[in-house]
């Protein structure tokens, strides 16, 4: 039996594309003279972004890279960032059907909170897992993991949501149900190899799987 639902933040329950390709292609041009491909960059979704950073800086320049790519994501949140269309609506209808709801996200907690903040979500949820949360991140199931023994629940009563195959492998990687979203920024294609359990064109077709 189901007793909770998990969600990925960025691409899953708010519209943070632009923001991301913003945010990354300022830090890009600014601190290493590169102009990154919308689609790599799109690749990337979901991969923490230490890795993220390293791959273009390498080791010796990532954390200042990821310094760099918060602070200006941070003061940038409110003219790029968006609402997901039905998301609120979702999350309360499911609150009343009794479901404990999660964010396991790959962001910092600061500009995690902000993003839900903005998008007036943030109150809906009983647990959250930021990057800073856990040492060992998606792909690998630790997040979810972190999750389920927070709230004292075994995989199979637990479902995860999100739109990257990151996502979608940390769950199916940790034994819990998985929905992969179809309007995901990532790859439609890639998400769909993964295999989720549930495939949701709207975020308010979860009501009805749920």
């Amino acid at each position: 039996m189901i007793k909770a639902i998990l969600f990925d933040l960025d691409g899953t329950l708010i519209d943070s594309t632009d923001l991301i390709l913003f945010s990354f292609n300022h830090v890009m041009k600014e601190y290493l003279n590169l102009d990154v491909p919308e689609q790599e960059i799109r690749s990337l979704f979901g991969k923490p972004l230490y890795s993220q950073m390293e791959i273009y800086g390498g080791k010796e320049r990532a954390r200042e890279l990821v310094e760099k790519y918060r602070e200006h994501n941070l003061i940038s949140h409110k003219d790029h960032l968006k609402e997901i269309p039905g998301v609120k609506e979702t999350l309360e209808g499911l609150k009343k059907k009794g479901y404990a709801l999660g964010i396991v996200t790959s962001k910092q907690e600061d500009s995690a909170r902000l993003g839900m903040q903005i998008c007036e979500i943030e109150d809906f949820f009983d647990i959250f897992v930021f990057s800073n949360t856990v040492t060992i991140h998606k792909p690998e199931p630790e997040p979810v993991l972190y999750a389920l023994r927070k709230l004292g629940l075994k995989p199979e009563e637990a479902v995860y949501v999100g739109d990257s195959t990151y996502d979608i492998i940390c769950g199916q990687r940790a034994g819990v149900e998985t929905v992969g979203v179809g309007y995901t920024p990532v790859g439609r294609e890639q998400l769909k190899a993964t295999n989720p359990d549930h495939w949701i064109e709207k975020i308010e077709e979860l009501l009805e799987i749920y």
